[in-house]
């Protein structure tokens, strides 16, 4: 794809269609990357955890449920007077 670089008041940019925008997931925000012959344009990441409570949410719904055992010998007992908040 051919684009002309176009004067956006005092900076520059370029127009992207939006079969573009729609086919490499750009939304609000995306990464530019400087490359040794241009630049990379990429979707930005979503947070690593942004959709565990879906996750955690289906695997249940689906039979499996979190093993008791890896939370053996954890308490949540604390005395709250030991804590400055």
């Amino acid at each position: 794809m051919k684009t002309k670089i176009l004067k956006i008041g005092n900076s520059q940019g370029i127009l992207l269609s939006k079969t573009f925008l729609q086919q490499y997931h750009f939304e609000n925000e995306v990464e530019i990357l400087p490359q040794s012959d241009g630049l990379l344009i990429k979707s930005v990441e979503k947070s690593p955890r942004h959709d565990w409570e879906l996750r955690f949410q289906n695997a249940i719904a689906d039979g499996h449920l979190p093993d008791n055992e890896l939370l053996e010998g954890f308490e949540n007992n604390f005395e709250k007077s030991e804590w400055t908040w």
